[in-house]
């Protein structure tokens, strides 16, 4: 069991980063979104960032929000296209357009992922760069309204944002930043407490932009004691910033940029009037960009933490659905096959097919969703098999 149990994580965790051209989610036809690859530089230089752009419907010219990724575990060039799709909506309610483009070495962009050494400083310039040449190659477009243009960046993007802060970009108005910072437990050459403290203040002494940070007081990579450390310094230098600190669990905090609850409840109050004075608009002028259909409960479960009925026999996926259920929020998936494999994903830009593409991975039957959100929607007719699950039973050293 425990070999089986390994293996299928392991499985798991690999697919949850594999990136194939013929795999991706499917295009969200409803928020008009496509994939450009851009060109940046020419020559030898030169490499294409893979883009991903939510247009509203019209002509234009629509303000722009350009925003920055983060970096998952593994290989930048295994990480999928960074999508967004439901802050893409919400800001296609207010006119904007909204691009989301791949920095050098990640996903199919061009260049090379060079985190290298200590001088993060410099590798957040280079990375700005390359956002900097997409909002150049954007202003160009009759659509884009160059002289109204958001960034956004999380995580490791949120870096990339401030570093973007230094720079006269033409029509760059405000940034808002999330989670951001950089987090390597396992780099022996260099002392993470030291790097940071030098990058923020390198990138606060030249900075020209306003900027909301928010940061949760838990997060596991950058909690708000350190960030408000970082921004104190960030603003001694002469960066011009707001830091906004907030509490949520730990498992959510670090991606609150991109869950429904946290937009209405945490930072768009705080973003709303921060964009106003800055001279970006906020009003919903296109209510038409909706939420895709809530799924609908099929009746088999009425509650998700009903552990007894769960259709698999597999004793590692009974444990990962529990630790699942207790440690995620929505939006998330959770899927499961006939023959004991299983597969999940939360807080990513489309749980469902992540979910199923994961259980699919390690599965040689059928993989269905079993979970969407808060939603049971295993099919009814599909009976569980009998066990004796104890919703009370504790999980043990050997299921972690």
């Amino acid at each position: 069991m425990k070999k089986k149990l390994l293996a299928a994580v392991l499985c798991l965790f690999a697919s949850l980063i594999a990136h194939a051209a013929d795999d991706d989610p499917p295009l969200r036809k409803d928020l008009n979104e496509q994939v450009l690859m851009l060109e940046v530089g020419s020559g030898p230089q030169g490499f294409d960032l893979e883009t991903t752009l939510y247009k509203p419907a019209g002509p234009g010219p629509f303000p722009l929000v350009v925003i920055n990724h983060g970096k998952k575990a593994g290989e930048a060039s295994l990480q999928e296209r960074q999508r967004y799709p439901l802050m893409a909506q919400e800001f296609l309610k207010r006119g904007y357009l909204v691009a989301l483009p791949m920095r050098r070495g990640y996903s199919r962009s061009g260049g090379k992922y060079d985190l290298e050494g200590c001088n993060i400083t410099q590798w957040a310039r280079d990375q700005a760069d390359d956002v900097i040449k997409v909002i150049e190659l954007l202003r160009a477009r009759p659509d884009v309204d160059g002289n109204r243009i958001l960034v956004i960046g999380q995580s490791l993007g949120g870096l990339v944002a401030l570093a973007q802060a230094e720079r006269n970009v033409t029509g760059v108005r405000a940034i808002l930043s999330f989670a951001d910072g950089i987090y390597w437990p396992d780099n022996a050459s260099c002392d993470l407490e030291t790097a940071r403290n030098e990058t923020y203040t390198n990138l606060g002494s030249d900075a020209k932009v306003d900027s909301l940070w928010f940061h949760g007081e838990d997060d596991a990579y950058t909690p708000a004691e350190i960030a408000a450390r970082l921004y104190r310094r960030y603003q001694a230098a002469g960066g011009r910033a707001e830091l906004v600190r907030f509490a949520a669990p730990q498992s959510v905090a670090h991606g609150l940029f991109g869950t429904r609850q946290s937009f209405e409840n945490i930072w768009w109050p705080k973003a709303e009037p921060f964009l106003q004075a800055h001279g970006l608009p906020t009003a919903v002028i296109n209510p038409q960009y909706v939420d895709l259909p809530a799924p609908k409960a099929t009746g088999y479960a009425e509650s998700p933490r009903n552990f007894i009925v769960l259709p698999t026999s597999d004793q590692g996926c009974k444990s990962a659905y529990r630790r699942f259920v207790y440690e995620n929020v929505a939006p998330r998936a959770f899927a499961f096959s006939a023959d004991g494999a299983c597969g999940w994903s939360a807080n990513s830009d489309d749980p469902s097919f992540y979910a199923l593409k994961s259980c699919k991975s390690a599965a040689r039957r059928l993989c269905q969703l079993y979970l969407v959100d808060d939603v049971v929607v295993w099919p009814k007719e599909i009976v569980a098999q009998p066990d004796t699950w104890d919703a009370s039973q504790p999980l043990h050293a050997s299921e972690n």
